[in-house]
């Protein structure tokens, strides 16, 4: 029987979710069940054989919903094997000093919460998406944030996706062979 392996995300307009699907794809490849899900409507409810989170960074801070269920959930995310992965605009270029920035963010974050032993941390970069599923479901006013942040990373960095899927790719392939 394949282990069970839950991909959670916080996203904002869709960004995380999509790399949460990416992640999934692989898991599935090497023999595992996955189920994606929003954290923002979930509530954890059967046992998983791993668990791998993820959220966005805005403004040097995780999302609430990420945030939350690392609280709710702790207890149960020591028992398995968990990993995180983060999605931030911050890394659209992968240096060794915005990967410190971006974990900073993420420890700052977390040390309200008590520890979780994770396997690994993925750090990728971010996307402004301005289309899609979970943008779709923004109310107007957010829309119009995301447009305005979508054209000010435009200007600034000379574009606005900075995923590299190769390395998302490889990072969940790596957790596969650890949950294994």
């Amino acid at each position: 029987m394949s282990k069970k392996v839950l991909i959670g995300y916080s996203t904002w307009s869709g960004t995380t979710h999509e790399v949460a699907d990416a992640i999934s794809q692989e898991l599935q490849k090497a023999g595992f069940q996955t189920q994606v899900c929003n954290l923002k409507k979930f509530t954890l409810e059967e046992e998983y054989d791993a668990y791998l989170l993820g959220t966005s960074i805005h403004a040097s801070r995780p999302g609430g919903p990420f945030l939350k269920f690392l609280k709710d959930n702790y207890t149960e995310l020591n028992k398995k094997p968990s990993a995180f992965f983060v999605v931030c605009a911050n890394l659209y270029q992968d240096t060794p000093e915005n990967r410190k920035e971006t974990m900073e963010w993420m420890d700052e974050a977390l040390k309200d919460i008590p520890e979780i032993s994770v396997l690994d941390t993925g750090l990728f970069g971010g996307a402004v998406l301005t289309s899609g599923e979970d943008y779709e479901k923004l109310n107007f006013a957010v829309k119009l944030v995301i447009k305005s942040m979508k054209k000010s990373v435009d200007e600034k960095l000379s574009g606005n996706d900075f995923r590299d899927w190769e390395k998302i790719r490889a990072w969940a392939n790596e957790i596969a062979k650890k949950i294994k």
